[in-house]
């Protein structure tokens, strides 16, 4: 066979035009940092052609693979929700965002001296959402860092397409008719470029909220001409005036009024419309030839199954691997993890204050992990409850510590048993800080004078200046005990909540010890009274929890809002006259199962319930230290 010969700069000429004008059809050499996406883009449409923005019908989640848990969280759900100050400016998720109107602007961040990409950067006009698609290898952060709406993101090239791995998401929506998305969802994103349109691929997977991966295709045109809209001005504001803080809107199970109205309307059986993953799939259309049947199965969907109780889906954010690990929270505040309550930990000229003093279990690694931080012994520790989880710690790593404030003072020359507590020598133990219940709960038990806290105060607030800013102790009366405080750290705007904050596990209301479901809302909306966001509803105020991840004002939120919204379907049983078993049989925590539940261990969902019906049905008085 003879070979035709081809001119080299024939063959050159075509390369580089194939390069220069199809993009997309360019298979980057090994090593090559693949296509380049940098520029501004528009909105150019996605699958489901009918739904400019991604926004939806109510009851409209065909299509979408949810769960049971998933089903009901979203019919629950109703559109007064976005009228609370924590949701009406709070951003967009990963991929929601991308269904956004507006302008998209993205850009490469290389280093100065080996041009090597280092990360590439989005901007989304919509919420002004600022992404970093990390490029150099790092790896994602440990599962008790904090979460954002843009979420954490890596990225790689595998040939033309970049793949970007997004994790630490914040809960939000799949469309923004209350279908969600949780906070341990993952997405990856795939980015196809041909010439001016890039082709976005995600495929969301959620353990909380779904049985299967979502996926979406969405589309970018390139701008001509750069846009001047960057921006998304957004303050919150009071928009229901007679409305209680305590009140949450929501939608009882089975009692959405809109549930028929989308079917309806376009003539679709209402068991497609409530999705799930049969939805996904070709055999389903099977099931609605015989239309009585569908619907008959559409409602036993609108309400809690009688199937077994769900565990929580969530990663546990607790390493449990023996050490202790330090997490920077921000200003001079860090969180020690691992010894089981989580320890926040100030730092500074002084000697270190402590926030709780975990189980016990590893206090010499936590000292030692507390003198890498600071140059200063330990001073103070702070209990925010009597609990073990909190407390165990107490005697040794107060007698790792040294309070400088109190040799040569008045104090120092009292009774070992007066003014200066309980400690032989005061001044070379740190000093244990409670409220007084605190005290009380722990003597009753008869616990060993060194784990007791001997500087207590009453109500309302203890306040102490330390290292350079002002530390807050709040009463917050009837919440998870009778004897629970929250800390404030002013300067580094960091909060730490003890228990009565949780991002592991339902809220551990403990009756037998003064605790309502009343006064656990009532605490939470304290913090929030405290709280303030950076920029739509991400960073601001951190939040330090008794257990589980850092989180911000926009999580607390979330759980407050879960925490009311049980209250109040409990609070609609015992009206309706019905026993603790049949609440619990209802099964009322069923969307929030997958994400905080138990059917084991020290502390299960129907532990909770029956706390919640106890307490509703006592109706203990409270003192709100607010209210004061």
């Amino acid at each position: 066979m003879k070979i035709p010969k081809i001119p080299v700069m024939v063959v050159s000429a075509i390369a580089m035009s194939l390069i220069a004008g199809a993009q997309g059809f360019f298979q980057p050499p090994t090593g090559s940092s693949g296509i380049d996406i940098s520029g501004t883009w528009r909105y150019g449409g996605h699958q489901d052609a009918a739904y400019g923005t991604a926004a939806g019908a109510l009851a409209d989640y065909g299509g979408f693979p949810l769960n049971e848990a998933g089903r009901l969280w979203a019919l629950s759900w109703t559109s007064s929700r976005m009228t609370l100050r924590q949701q009406q400016c709070a951003g967009y998720g990963i991929p929601y965002a991308y269904f956004s109107p507006g302008n998209y602007r993205y850009w490469e961040e290389r280093d100065p001296y080996t041009q090597k990409l280092i990360a590439i950067h989005m901007w989304f006009q919509t919420s002004e959402t600022r992404r970093t698609i990390w490029m150099d290898g790092r790896p994602h952060p440990p599962p008790y860092a904090p979460h954002t709406f843009p979420g954490f993101s890596t990225g790689e090239w595998r040939g033309n397409v970049l793949t970007i791995t997004t994790t630490h998401l914040k809960r939000a929506w799949l469309r923004g008719n209350g279908t969600p998305t949780s906070d341990e969802a993952t997405v990856i994103e795939r980015l196809i470029r041909h010439g001016d349109r890039l082709t976005i691929f995600t495929t969301t997977t959620d353990p909380v909220f779904m049985d299967e991966p979502y996926t979406k295709t969405v589309i970018n045109l390139r701008n001509i001409k750069d846009p001047d809209a960057w921006l998304y001005a957004c303050e919150d504001g009071e928009e229901i005036l007679s409305r209680p803080e305590e009140q949450i809107p929501h939608y009882l199970f089975g009692k959405n009024p809109f549930l028929r109205d989308f079917a309806d309307k376009n003539h679709i059986p209402l068991l497609a419309a409530l999705g799930g993953p049969q939805t996904l799939h070709p055999e389903f259309a099977a099931k609605l030839k015989d239309p009585a049947a569908a619907d008959a199965e559409a409602m036993t969907k609108i309400m809690p199954s009688r199937g077994p109780q769900m565990s929580s889906r969530a990663v546990n954010p607790d390493p449990n691997d023996g050490e202790i690990h330090v997490w920077k929270v921000q200003g001079d505040v860090y969180m020690l993890v691992g010894d089981g309550g989580n320890i926040a930990v100030q730092v500074g000229a002084q000697g270190a204050l402590l926030v709780d003093a975990g189980a016990g279990k590893l206090s010499d690694k936590v000292v030692a992990a507390v003198s890498k931080l600071s140059r200063n012994p330990i001073q103070f520790i702070v209990n925010t409850s009597f609990h073990a989880d909190h407390t165990g710690g107490n005697a040794k790593l107060a007698a790792a510590g040294e309070d400088a404030s109190l040799p040569g003072s008045f104090f120092a020359g009292q009774a070992p048993s007066g003014a200066t507590g309980f400690f032989q020598d005061p001044a070379h133990h740190a000093t244990l800080i409670g409220q007084n219940n605190v005290l009380i709960r722990m003597e009753a038990a008869k616990l060993p004078n060194d784990m007791v806290p001997p500087d207590t105060y009453l109500e309302k607030r203890r306040r102490k200046y330390h290292n350079g800013e002002l530390v807050e102790i709040f009463y917050q009366p009837n919440a998870i005990t009778d004897g629970d405080s929250i800390v404030q750290f002013r300067r580094s705007d960091v909060i730490a909540t003890g228990d009565i904050y949780d991002t592991t596990r339902y809220p551990f209301i403990d009756i037998k010890n003064g605790g309502t479901i009343q006064g656990e809302i009532d605490a939470l909306n304290n913090i929030l009274g405290k709280t303030g966001y950076e920029h739509d509803e991400d960073g601001g105020t951190m939040i330090i929890p008794g257990h589980g991840r850092v989180s911000d004002e926009y999580d607390v939120s979330e759980y407050r809002d879960m925490v009311t919204i049980i209250r109040d379907r409990v609070q609609a049983m015992i009206d309706s006259g019905a026993t603790l078993d049949q609440v619990k049989a209802a099964r009322l925590t069923t969307d929030y199962d997958t994400r905080y539940g138990a059917t084991s261990g020290p502390w299960t969902t129907d532990m909770f319930v029956e706390a919640v019906y106890t307490s509703l049905k006592e109706k203990k008085p409270l003192a709100s230290p607010d209210a004061k």
